[in-house]
């Protein structure tokens, strides 16, 4: 930590006034240096900050954020609307995002050369938030999470179709093993008569939503920061929220605010946490983490909701996750392969 303690030190001295104490320092000075500091950390780069155990405590720390994040929507139910829920729990991240860039990198870095490519992922990624947060006061968390997996397999699907890309014989594989863990997942709830049927397509939806987001993300050119590409998605899912003011939205009690505010926190230090661990360790090594929400969507639905998974999710769970790992496997081969050519092409 010596050298991430250093350049950190470095940064915090910007802020200092010449031949000034510190506590001489403008408030604004003052204010900045937090956000500043978040910002530095998480431009460093993967080299110098190589801390993998540090990476896998980021990870798991976002996974458990974003848990109770989905903890807090499904308490506050059908009692609030899910447009009010995504409205604050956006606008509070907006107002951390926008902090950051200001105070690190300047607002200019929100400017994007590219707002048609922006406008349709964050179209899909509002309608996916919007399902997800639907899905969760219909059905149980166990139950979300586990339809959630099955987005790598649709990205697969979606990416042959838009983006002509080809699937060989592993990724067909996986997809089979992963459609059959769908099927099987879903098998209760097709009867008509059953609740769950339409908070199973909710989810399902949010799936499908989300991969769409992913070829987006995937199709832009040139690259964007992630910085601009969350800004861009966040301001529109909370545009999209407002706009539900108008079927109406209710005067929150004082435990609905603190779910609501805690929604917000929780959502915006899930998604720091889950860049940062990406900074500290190889994607590699933290993605299949992951997975690790369904022992966090288990406990918090036994301990909070008093929800048990049904055989369904047991079995057919683990087949959507070996397959989601069988497909982030071959990805990751692939991408080391295509790094490794330009290596032999310039020792030649």
């Amino acid at each position: 930590m010596g050298v991430l303690l250093d350049q950190l030190l470095q940064q915090r001295r910007l802020f200092q006034l010449d031949g000034k104490s510190q506590a001489k320092q403008p408030p604004r000075k003052l204010l900045a240096f937090p956000f500043a500091l978040l910002g530095r950390a998480a431009t460093l780069t993967t080299h110098t900050l190589h801390r993998p155990v540090l990476g896998i405590v980021f990870k798991l720390s976002s996974v458990a954020l974003l848990a109770a994040m989905t903890a807090c929507v499904k308490y506050l139910g059908r009692a609030v609307p899910t447009g009010e829920v995504i409205f604050v729990r956006g606008l509070i991240a907006l107002i951390v995002l926008i902090l950051l860039a200001h105070f690190t990198e300047g607002l200019q870095v929100l400017k994007t050369s590219n707002p048609q490519r922006h406008a349709w992922r964050a179209l899909c990624g509002t309608a996916s938030m919007f399902s997800l947060f639907v899905a969760v006061t219909m059905i149980p968390l166990a139950d979300v999470t586990a339809m959630m997996f099955a987005a790598p397999l649709f990205i697969t699907l979606l990416a042959m179709i838009f983006l002509h890309e080809r699937i060989h014989a592993f990724r067909w594989s996986a997809l089979v093993i992963g459609l059959i863990g769908v099927t099987i997942m879903i098998s209760p709830h097709l009867s008509l008569a059953h609740g769950h049927l339409l908070g199973t397509g909710v989810a399902l939806t949010a799936a499908i939503t989300a991969a769409l987001a992913m070829i987006f993300l995937r199709s832009m050119s040139g690259g964007e920061p992630a910085i601009t590409i969350t800004f861009y998605f966040l301001l529109t899912a909370t545009v999209c929220a407002l706009v539900t003011v108008f079927w109406g939205w209710v005067i929150p009690t004082r435990e609905q605010w603190i779910a609501l505010l805690l929604t917000g926190l929780f959502g915006v230090a899930g998604q720091l946490t889950m860049t940062y661990s990406y900074r500290y360790a190889e994607a590699s090594t933290i993605a299949p983490l992951d997975y690790a929400s369904m022992v966090f969507s288990v406990a918090i639905g036994y301990a909070l909701f008093d929800e048990t998974p049904s055989w369904s999710i047991w079995v057919g769970s683990p087949l959507v996750i070996a397959a989601g790992l069988i497909i982030f496997w071959r990805e990751s081969r692939l991408a080391l392969a295509r790094s490794r050519v330009p290596e032999a092409v310039a020792i030649k």
